[in-house]
């Protein structure tokens, strides 16, 4: 037979290792990986000597589009979309707005699926709680997954906008979760501390961050859910560890906290420290929880390099330069959030040593399992659809913002990192290449997600 896209002479990532190999797609599908040697007739046919081919990336963590009280962050669905090719990422899941009735779900995924409809990649969501639902755990839990989408997010703090769920919920949730198959991501603060902190500061500005949202609020709390989560065998997904020092807390537990908590962080917190807000532009590097210390970056590196974290979400949500200058002064009203969308390969293949079997786990195989994405997405076989990043391991680059964003600076501008993504495919269709979008908006579907059982695949 005669396949409809060829991509021949690169060489093949898996989780098991890498082999030279030819990848033939027949749709939205790939169909037979063969070795160099035998070449098959096909429509289109890429020539990838030289280059890698990588299950296409996916980013767990992202808020496009979200709005903040007077403000809207500045990617939308259809611009984020374009970032995320650019960066090899071909799955997308965000957010819904936070719930409080069981009511108010349909609604909340009928609005983001309208604010989706322009996106160019695939995409789902996460359900989002605010605090004091109406809801049972088991409510909530059972809803979610005839929605389809059987990931549950929930705040530790932000008590003073309503978004704070109770010690009882969370643990009722994670007593649940792996029962019934679902996934609890938790936003991980301490509210208490926090609220102490603000305390001592009568108008505190962007240079006081750290010391109102300290290291200490992240890690107590990390440390207590996971307890939870190990003595209830929960599935338990920490999004955006900022520090190193949290890390290590955990692995000093000398428990099995591994097969129940996975830790996600970002590119900002693996590349970025705290000194940028001593200085007059430090309200770009507003973002929560914020940066740390570099000695904590470092320690951060180190954990992703023990392979202590388990996925690479983004956070995405970047907010334009003036509407966090007029709010300077005055931290509480800063629209919080940066963008880092569309530099995670080059970002984790750097610190790596351009290890791209762990690259691929972290930046694919590892969400898509968590997320209940595998074996569909997440790794390069026949059968698997036919996202695949095609990447240069070794070219050197020096990050400057993006012409697919609408957000107006980058907090990485002028950082040099190694790798780069030359071609995407997105479910068989060629997406991205020579630096140019080629897929036109509304090119994404809705995914539809069924229970997550993480015992059932080698979860990460």
């Amino acid at each position: 037979m005669t396949y409809d896209l060829a991509l021949e002479n690169g060489t093949v990532c898996t989780e098991n290792g890498l082999f030279p190999a030819n990848v033939y797609v027949e749709g939205e599908e790939i169909r037979v990986i063969s070795s160099i040697k035998e070449k098959l007739p096909a429509k289109e046919s890429i020539d990838c000597s030289g280059l890698f081919l990588l299950p296409g990336f996916i980013d767990p963590h992202v808020h496009l589009g979200l709005a903040l009280g007077r403000y809207t962050s500045a990617d939308n669905f259809e611009s984020g979309s374009s970032l995320a090719l650019s960066g090899g990422v071909t799955t997308l899941i965000d957010f819904l707005d936070p719930i409080s009735d069981l009511a108010q779900l349909e609604a909340a995924k009928r609005d983001r699926m309208t604010a989706a409809k322009d996106s160019r990649v695939d995409y789902s969501f996460h359900v989002t709680l605010a605090g004091n639902p109406s809801f049972s755990a088991e409510e909530i839990a059972r809803s979610s997954i005839a929605a389809k989408m059987p990931s549950i997010k929930v705040f530790t703090t932000y008590s003073s906008s309503g978004r704070r769920s109770n010690d009882g919920m969370i643990y009722s949730l994670l007593s649940l979760s792996r029962k019934l198959g679902f996934v609890l991501m938790a936003h991980s603060e301490n509210d208490e501390i926090i609220r102490e902190r603000e305390k001592e500061f009568s108008r505190p500005t962007y240079r006081d961050i750290s010391s109102l949202r300290p290291t200490i609020s992240e890690l107590s709390e990390v440390a207590m859910l996971s307890l939870i989560s190990l003595e209830e065998e929960g599935q338990l997904y920490i999004v955006h560890v900022s520090s190193g020092k949290t890390v290590e807390a955990l692995s000093s537990l000398g428990l099995d906290w591994r097969r129940f908590t996975k830790l996600e962080t970002c590119p900002q917190y693996l590349l970025l420290n705290n000194d940028p807000l001593k200085t007059d532009q430090g309200y770009l590097n507003t973002y929560c929880p914020p940066p740390r210390t570099d000695q904590e970056r470092a320690l951060l590196q180190s954990a992703l390099r023990k392979g202590e974290i388990s996925s690479i979400g983004t956070d995405h949500c970047p907010f334009l330069n003036r509407e966090k200058w007029e709010n300077r002064d005055d931290y509480p009203t800063i629209p919080n959030g940066t963008g880092s969308l569309g530099i995670s390969f080059a970002t984790i293949n750097t610190i790596l040593d351009g290890d791209l079997k762990r690259v691929s786990s972290l930046l694919s195989t590892n969400p898509a399992r968590i997320f209940g994405l595998f074996p569909k997405r997440g790794v390069l076989a026949p059968g698997s659809i036919a996202n695949i990043a095609i990447v240069d391991r070794d070219v050197q680059s020096t990050v400057s913002r993006s012409r697919y964003t609408r957000s107006d600076h980058s907090l990485f501008e002028g950082i040099k990192l190694r790798g780069s993504v030359e071609t995407v495919i997105h479910r068989g269709k060629l997406a991205f290449k020579n630096g140019d979008i080629l897929l036109p908006k509304a090119s994404g579907r809705f995914i539809e997600r069924e229970n997550i059982y993480w015992e059932k695949g080698t979860c990460k």
